[in-house]
């Protein structure tokens, strides 16, 4: 039996402009298949003699094997389908089903006789509504797959009948059948380890470890807490170490993602976990995903010592009347306290908040915006601000889908007209099926301002150290949100191709500026914050680094080393974005900063002196080394005299920055 496996699309909303027009070229989330991995591992373990390929497409796509054109659903059906192939199991996520189910209806118009099926949370509530809706399925595994797969592929391979198969919904002629609910796996480490080897990209792609699976709490949005039964498991700690151990010694890997909604649930699991981490000695770091209140500082240490660099913290809301409605139950205080000593021990903080819930009051939203920031400048790293999902499933959809009432503008793929045209099709014609690509009604809560929260938090991170400068000048942070939201509002009313409120840093910068002038805000500092994050924004957007070509120059030429701009400032810049006061000391101004794009497109800035500013701006056409050294002193001194050493120690530490480098035939 050939089976063929493959993933669902993910797009790098970070990677994506606002402005790309369609056909673009697609920049999706790469990342090691874990799930479908050990669903193949499962597959091989029960019949070895089955052949089961694994697609990641996201990583296809980004290679250009997979070409964004008219023809994009059946490329990707062509891609998925083997000669001979039988089964067809395609990985689900709520964002991307409309584009999982386009594709399942190329795979069966290309090969009728597969058999072509999903999987996963995020169709797990709705899989009889799937199979009436379209005839393209034929199957849907509900709940964990690792069991309910193989012996339906076993049956089939029989000509069995299925009735028994537990987590099944299938289609038999005329009627969908839909099998009991499967128990969910209580010992984790009967799963054979995830087959790494089906997968070209191990050694690279962004890897999210599965070292558990369930939340025991009860969220009133959540959908994934009821699709594991909130059984809160996790594997043993040696097969979790083993598991490490395989992927560092076999693909190089030295950092691990571990996917689990809430890593440290068990404390004393959590601390014995720390402590073998430590014994192995594996040499590597990890990030994990958990509650504020089952962690303390305590805790956060010993994680930090076992190589926990990251913590995503799920906050949800900011507004704690808010955190009763929506059954979350943290205390906020505390929780801003376990973000202050996550960034005290050394791991860097990250969380998550949501804003338009039905019950969203002006005060929640405020609230939830004011956290936010606050949360971001205690953090010191990386805060989000999402809007709210509504998943069948999660025990607020059921009360609450009758006001399901807008489109959400979020970002999805700029595909070609005719395949964006049957991608919305199929996302518009059954809001029970594609409800994430809705909102809820805020009747207390003006819809723009849930609508531009969408994209922007990531945005707004960038410029996390002009905030708590601007901020004090607001009565709160949420007027600001507000003022945004009117701006935004109307620039784009001039941009149709954009939602109404996406904007992007650029539009950020623009907006404070038109604040500071429509406020009349005279703050010489902050002025100065604005000028350097808009230099760093436009040093992002240079050209990439292209070598010149160096046939016909002599030997030991010197020229510009990386794309860069220079801006004078007035103050300490160093001092000014490292949020510290003006130094006594007097400095040479103006200070001279150099923002160099990296070939990587991030941006490195390095403050210089006005010798060395000279030299740079001079070596964008490339010279000898002894004619920067001139430029460098303005051509006042004779060569092996103590102010010619000083020029060319300066040479010498541009070219150790990269900022300049030596053209070679």
């Amino acid at each position: 039996m050939q089976v063929s496996l493959a993933t669902s699309l993910h797009l790098d909303h970070g990677a994506r402009s606002f402005d790309a027009t369609p056909g673009s070229r697609l920049t999706m989330q790469a990342f090691v298949p874990v799930g479908l991995l050990s669903l193949k591992a499962a597959c091989d373990a029960e019949n070895a003699n089955w052949r089961v390929n694994v697609n990641e497409l996201n990583t296809l796509i980004n290679a250009g094997a997979i070409p964004n054109d008219d023809d994009f659903y059946d490329n990707i059906a062509q891609t998925i389908l083997h000669r001979g192939t039988d089964v067809v199991g395609l990985m689900t996520d709520a964002d991307s089903l409309h584009h999982t189910v386009a594709i399942a209806k190329r795979v069966k118009a290309r090969a009728p006789r597969s058999i072509v099926g999903l999987g996963g949370p995020a169709v797990t509530p709705t899989a009889r509504r799937l199979l009436e809706r379209y005839d393209a399925l034929d199957f849907v595994v509900r709940n964990e797959g690792e069991e309910t797969f193989p012996e339906f592929l076993a049956a089939l391979e029989a000509g069995r009948t299925r009735d028994d198969i537990q987590g099944l919904t299938w289609r038999d002629g005329a009627t969908i059948r839909h099998a009991a609910d499967r128990k969910v796996m209580e010992d984790l480490d009967r799963l054979p380890i995830p087959d790494f080897d089906a997968y070209d990209q191990t050694a690279h792609a962004a890897l999210y470890l599965d070292v558990g699976r369930g939340c025991p709490f009860k969220c009133a949005f959540c959908a994934t807490a009821p699709f594991w039964e909130r059984r809160y498991r996790m594997k043993s700690i040696p097969r979790i170490l083993d598991e490490m151990r395989l992927l560092r010694d076999r693909w190089g890997r030295r950092h691990f993602n571990y996917s689990h909604d809430i890593f440290t649930c068990d404390n004393k699991w959590t601390h014995k976990f720390c402590e073998a981490m430590k014994a192995a000695k594996l040499g590597v770091t990890w990030t994990c995903s958990t509650r504020t209140d089952v962690i303390d500082p305590e805790l956060l240490e010993h994680m930090a010592e076992a190589g926990c660099v990251e913590i995503y913290y799920g906050i949800e809301t900011g507004s704690q009347e808010m955190q009763h409605t929506i059954c979350k139950g943290l205390d906020l205080n505390w929780s801003r306290e376990i973000v202050r000593a996550t960034a005290a021990c050394g791991i860097r903080p990250v969380t998550g908040f949501i804003v338009g819930y039905p019950q969203e009051t002006q005060k929640t939203f405020s609230d939830t915006i004011a956290r936010f920031f606050d949360f971001l400048e205690v953090g010191g790293f990386r805060a989000h601000i999402f809007t709210l999902c509504p998943f069948p499933g999660a025990p607020m959809f059921e009360s609450a889908k009758a006001g399901i009432d807008r489109r959400a503008d979020y970002l999805d793929l700029p595909l070609q007209p005719t395949v964006r045209e049957e991608a919305d099709e199929l996302s518009m014609g059954d809001r029970s099926l594609f409800a994430s690509h809705y909102r809820f009604a805020t009747p207390n809560v003006v819809p723009d301002y849930i609508s531009a929260a969408e994209e922007i938090s990531s945005h707004m991170v960038l410029l996390k150290r002009i905030w708590p400068r601007l901020l004090p000048y607001y009565d709160e942070p949420a007027t600001l949100f507000r003022h945004w939201t009117s701006w935004i509002g109307t620039r784009n009313g001039e941009r149709r191709w954009r939602a109404s409120h996406h904007g992007d840093a650029g539009d950020l910068i623009d907006f404070i500026s038109a604040e500071l002038a429509l406020l009349g805000i005279e703050d010489e500092p902050l002025r100065n914050l604005v000028r350097y994050e808009a230099a760093k924004l436009a040093a992002a957007a240079l050209p990439p680094d292209v070598p010149p070509d160096a046939e016909g120059l002599p030997p030991g030429m010197l020229g510009q080393g990386r794309p860069f701009l220079i801006v004078p400032f007035a103050t300490d810049i160093g001092r000014l974005v490292g949020g510290k006061p003006p130094a006594a000391n007097d400095i040479e101004l103006p200070q001279w900063v150099v923002f160099a794009r990296e070939p990587a497109g991030t941006v490195n800035t390095h403050v210089v002196s006005d010798a060395a500013r000279r030299v740079l701006e001079r070596a964008r056409t490339p010279r000898s080394r002894e004619e920067l050294v001139r430029i460098a002193l303005n051509d006042s001194a004779s060569p092996h005299s103590d102010a010619f050493d000083r020029g060319l120690a300066t040479v010498q530490a541009l070219t150790s920055s990269n900022l300049l480098r030596e053209f070679r035939k």
